[in-house]
């Protein structure tokens, strides 16, 4: 079977679990795979990847009561995992109907891939599937008519749930900002980083400390895209009294901090220097809003809060049509995926003071742009004192552990030229 080196989504599957019991009492349960659908740069039978070992072993974790998080919250039915006999991470979503049928959706990824980032749109799907899958649970599923009358919907919803983990798979700069601030391991990451070199080892102890079988490649992948941080080999030296080398092997260093923050929205600003409608209301509110607005109080929560609107491929793209111009309420233009209600949207966004409503003299509702998010580049001067301070200090108090102990001064001269040779760097969104 040839494969796309790039294919890194495999597709969506959707079984039903028979028992299959004969008029003796006998059964041969078996899973029936009554729709499937991959990517465009992959074609081939999912039933293939999907060992019946897996299918059966997810089958009794579902039913067990195994379930994941979202957002804080354990998601009843939801897992996130990897198959044992299939090199395949997957989500897996696990409905009982009233009528006691059985089925299991399955989204597979390959393993270099971080699913969490398509959590929502699975999620979002499965939301649509269920009560499809009553109405296929009320009738025999090997009845092509019964299975027809929703087949359609179906395979329609696998469809654009494709679409949007396609989106979601080519991200723009911003959006890879968005990936740091959506993680809580690489929010950490970001943290250690902040207090100075650190030797990739103890980095790669300390995430798999937050969160066990990370892949730190993975981790780091944003960071280096976005030119946040270098990678250099350090030789290390040897203690005198034990002969032991220390410091050696690759070290990672801080050269641009990150942050998300809000941003008055400037190609609207100056638009509504034209909108007599509402433009003098506008700008009002605009310097209200920015008077009052300190993201500095807890820039890692601001971060945070903002990330999640930028890895919605329905709610950037609906951002991006609203830095131009404002729009009537009822003259919207449709912009969204069927997967997408414009008024969760809008409540979503109004709530996180990203978009408000202003009425105008005929008492018609607009929809304004109160801030677009902008990822703020800092150069971390602060770095530059405490590079200074750790490779001053005695390596007899050296510890692999500490992420502020001593660091060679091979390490601090690395991390200072670093700094030194990246300064002048910009980052273009």
């Amino acid at each position: 079977m040839s494969v796309p080196q790039h294919a890194s989504f495999r597709g969506i599957v959707i079984f039903q679990f028979e028992l299959n019991e004969s008029v003796l009492g006998e059964i041969e349960p078996e899973f029936i795979n009554i729709l499937s659908e991959t990517p465009d740069s992959f074609q081939a039978d999912l039933d293939d990847l999907i060992s019946t070992n897996d299918r059966f072993r997810l089958f009794f974790n579902h039913t067990t009561g195994m379930s994941m998080k979202r957002k804080g919250r354990a998601i009843k039915n939801f897992i996130i995992g990897r198959l044992k006999e299939s090199p395949f991470k997957i989500l897996s979503y696990y409905y009982k109907t009233e009528s006691e049928a059985q089925f299991l959706s399955i989204a597979l990824f390959e393993r270099d891939v971080e699913i969490e980032v398509y959590e929502s749109i699975f999620y979002q799907l499965t939301e649509r599937l269920a009560p499809m899958f009553e109405k296929i649970g009320k009738g025999n599923i090997r009845n092509v008519q019964a299975l027809a009358e929703v087949e359609r919907d179906m395979k329609n919803d696998l469809k654009y749930a494709i679409f949007q983990i396609e989106r979601l798979s080519n991200l723009s700069k911003l959006q890879k900002v968005g990936l740091i601030f959506s993680s809580f391991p690489r929010m950490e990451l970001l943290r250690m980083l902040r207090e100075g070199p650190i030797a990739r080892s103890k980095l790669n102890e300390k995430i798999q400390e937050i969160k066990s079988n990370s892949n730190l490649d993975i981790l780091l992948k944003p960071f280096i895209e976005l030119n946040l941080i270098r990678r250099d080999w350090v030789h290390g030296v040897r203690d005198k009294n034990t002969g032991r080398i220390q410091a050696q092997g690759e070290y990672i260093f801080l050269v641009k901090d990150i942050t998300l923050v809000r941003k008055p929205p400037a190609l609207l600003l100056a638009e509504m220097k034209q909108n007599k409608l509402i433009g003098p209301h506008y700008q009002d509110y605009i310097q209200k809003y920015y008077t009052e607005y300190n993201p500095f109080a807890d820039l890692a929560k601001e971060s945070e809060s903002l990330s999640k609107f930028l890895l919605d491929p329905d709610v950037f793209d609906f951002l991006a049509l609203l830095k131009t111009r404002a729009y009537p309420l009822k003259k919207l233009p449709n912009v969204l995926s069927s997967f997408s209600d414009i008024n969760d949207v809008l409540a979503q966004l109004i709530e996180a003071k990203i978009i408000t409503i202003i009425k105008d003299q005929l008492d018609m509702k607009w929809i304004c742009l109160l801030a677009e998010i902008y990822p703020m580049i800092i150069f971390p001067e602060y770095l530059i004192n405490k590079i200074s301070d750790r490779s001053s200090m005695s390596l007899g108090a050296f510890s692999e552990e500490s992420l502020v102990a001593p660091i060679t001064k091979e390490v601090g001269q690395i991390a200072l030229d670093l700094l030194e040779s990246t300064y002048q760097e910009i980052i273009d969104f």
